[in-house]
């Protein structure tokens, strides 16, 4: 079957003109629906799928991709550690405490398992066991994304995210010795992922819908008297704090086991034209982790060149989101919008965008866009020239110019000299956090 993903192999043999085709990136996407990408209303069979829109751009552009997926929705990334998922469980004893996964993308014949309690949607492809599997070959990227709220909050940003990219970064540095690799080692990528339309509208972080990939509590355990206390509230109110939050708490990963993180969910801002970031926003979220961190010399936030490109401000943000359609009633707007935080297929292709600019040091601009072609055995949505075109042109604009607050150490793509981490801008270390509950071992 097809399991979480392709599982061809592109062969490197010289073509007729004597050039060794590049040897593909080899790239695994853990997360939920951020990764999956459910669809809009409209075209329910058409994903909004990141993976899939990902190797449409690199490949669009000369670079080949065979890549995996391991998405559950509304869950962790710590549920997901290969710790937790060891391969070969058989679910019908009932000590191995897991069940059996299958969905419209895993088949059962795929051996993919997770832990009991863990639910997951048809349109995800739930398989924790494609990281040791390596159906390619080492994997040259793992890539790392977590519930849409979790990062804002330093308590459980610790306990759950940075745990599971310190845990990832070893087990694949375990597997990867002796290998050639593209970044010339294994990396964990993190996947910073964009604010809602409208900022958080609750005063408590919301329940997963899957608290068995929460196994040291739901978030709103990780705020504590949150219906009194507007602390974590304020600080993701609005799109542009949230945003703010999102961005701070993944950077974190860079000294936690990231070698790379992703800003898509900057880009969304400046795809949004959005206003400055208000300073007692940034100082407050700041001050959770002990200072700015590798965010210090960003002017936010990030601005296109040509602001005509900025094609998202105002209401056309809308645009970026998941539309669900007339019958529903949006908590994420105040303007009868139908649409949740998901992303649209304009949202999910910036992202894409994003991905190839940072992991190639390579602009986008001139990609292929969705059109309804078929990847990997799923068709894709469709979005227009000029959409495209501008989206681009934002990836670009963001990733291009600061590569070097994107990756750290020696995983800094290609270059014979690399960044010093510990360089002008300078990285909050763990010990900058601000904790209200124990440690939490990697190994629980």
């Amino acid at each position: 079957g097809r399991g979480a993903g392709p599982r061809r192999r592109v062969s490197t043999t010289p073509r007729p003109d004597g050039v060794v085709a590049e040897e593909p990136l080899k790239i695994l996407f853990v997360g939920n629906s951020f990764t999956y990408g459910p669809a809009d209303y409209r075209s329910p069979e058409k994903q909004n799928n990141l993976p899939r829109m990902f190797k449409l751009v690199a490949e669009s552009l000369g670079h080949p991709v065979d890549w995996q997926e391991d998405s559950i929705g509304g869950c962790s990334a710590y549920a997901h550690r290969p710790s937790a998922n060891p391969a070969g469980r058989n679910c019908r004893d009932a000590k191995a405490m897991c069940s059996a996964t299958h969905s419209n993308w895993v088949k059962l014949s795929d051996g993919c398992t997770v832990n009991k309690g863990i639910t997951w949607w048809p349109d995800s492809s739930p398989c924790p066991q494609a990281l040791q599997r390596k159906d390619f070959g080492a994997w040259d990227v793992v890539v790392l994304q977590d519930h849409s709220q979790l990062p804002t909050i330093p308590d459980a940003l610790k306990s759950y995210f940075l745990s599971a990219s310190r845990e990832y970064s070893r087990v694949l540095k375990q597997d990867g010795r002796r290998q050639k690799f593209r970044f010339k080692e294994p990396i964990v990528a993190s996947y910073m992922t964009w604010g809602y339309y409208d900022g958080v509208y609750s005063q408590c972080p919301g329940p997963s819908g899957n608290p068995a990939c929460f196994p040291f509590g739901e978030l709103s355990a990780f705020v504590p008297n949150c219906t009194e206390n507007r602390s974590w509230f304020d600080t993701v109110e609005t799109h542009a704090c949230q945003s703010y939050s999102l961005a701070r708490g993944y950077s974190e990963s860079l000294t936690n086991g990231a070698r790379v993180v992703v800003p898509a969910g900057l880009a969304w801002e400046a795809a949004r034209g959005s206003e400055p970031l208000p300073e007692v926003c940034r100082a407050t979220i700041d001050s959770a982790y002990g200072g700015p961190g590798r965010l210090a010399g960003l002017e936010l936030p990030l601005r296109v060149q040509n602001q005509s490109y900025a094609r998202f401000k105002g209401s056309e943000a809308h645009r970026l989101y998941r539309d669900k359609g007339p019958t529903y009633t949006s908590p994420f707007c105040d303007d009868a919008c139908h649409h949740d935080h998901h992303a649209s297929a304009q949202g999910m292709y910036l992202n894409a965008l994003v991905f190839y600019a940072t992991l190639f040091k390579s602009s986008p601009i001139g990609a292929a866009f969705p059109q309804g072609q078929t990847v990997d055995g799923m068709v894709l949505p469709t979005i227009d020239a000029a959409d495209a075109e501008a989206l681009q042109h934002i990836a670009h604009d963001v990733v291009l110019p600061h590569l070097d607050v994107w990756w750290s150490g020696s995983s800094y793509v290609g270059d014979e000299q690399s960044p010093d981490d510990s360089g002008s801008r300078g990285i909050a270390t763990p010990s900058g956090f601000r904790v209200s509950k124990p440690a939490l071992s990697d190994d629980i």
